[in-house]
């Protein structure tokens, strides 16, 4: 039962990168890129899941901080397009629940690459907590702040998936820390070229003062 759960785990996790790097080079929008994000949803949720089995099967603590960290991710970023007008509702607060106990749990190992990604966990949080705090208040949210929360939690997603590609299969690079951190190092400046593409750049400019009179 173990290995036909690893062969899923596995599978699943190839699959993923392949969906997800069309998703991410296709027009966003369109219905390649509809169809290929949600195939990389629930196949990201099939690697998560598994991880899970398989951690709490041999006592991995490690591999199930690093499947809540893209379980809590992976949700969010598929949230974020069903709920456009970010109200959370249960699965909100459960995923966005698993991203603060990972990312505690993350940090309290004091193992240097978990605080990075804990640390990361935590300011999503701490963002989506601001975010769903604005929502109730009635106060007004930037009309694609759901898209940039989609663009940045997928990618999230998608650097893990990378991440652990990476591991499995190049070893013996020093430091031991530059396959875990190099995906991360490496997609964040395009994560963040994307969302000023696709969200800051298609923002209306604010009327000054002067333009006003």
């Amino acid at each position: 039962m173990l290995s036909f759960i690893l062969f899923i785990h596995v599978l699943s996790g190839f699959l993923a990168l392949g969906f997800g790097l069309l998703a991410i080079i296709s027009k966003k929008g369109r219905k390649t890129h509809v169809l290929t994000g949600r195939f990389f949803f629930y196949l990201m949720l099939s690697v998560a899941v598994t991880a899970v089995i398989v951690s709490l099967y041999k006592l991995n603590l490690f591999l199930l901080l690093v499947a809540g960290f893209a379980f809590y991710q992976n949700v969010s970023g598929y949230r974020s397009v069903k709920n456009k007008g970010m109200r959370p509702n249960w699965m909100d607060w459960s995923a966005t629940l698993i991203g603060l106990v990972t990312g505690i749990v993350m940090i309290s190992t004091l193992n240097s690459v978990l605080i990075v990604f804990g640390s990361i966990s935590l300011f999503l949080v701490i963002t989506d907590f601001r975010l769903y705090y604005a929502v109730f208040k009635g106060k007004q949210l930037s009309p694609l702040v759901w898209l940039s929360r989609h663009l940045g939690m997928m990618m999230g997603t998608y650097i893990a998936t990378v991440t652990a590609f990476v591991l499995v299969n190049i070893r013996d690079v020093e430091p031991a820390w530059i396959p875990w951190l190099a995906p991360t190092v490496l997609g964040v400046p395009l994560m963040r070229y994307w969302d000023w593409k696709y969200t800051k750049s298609k923002q209306p400019k604010p009327i000054t003062q002067k333009e006003n009179h």
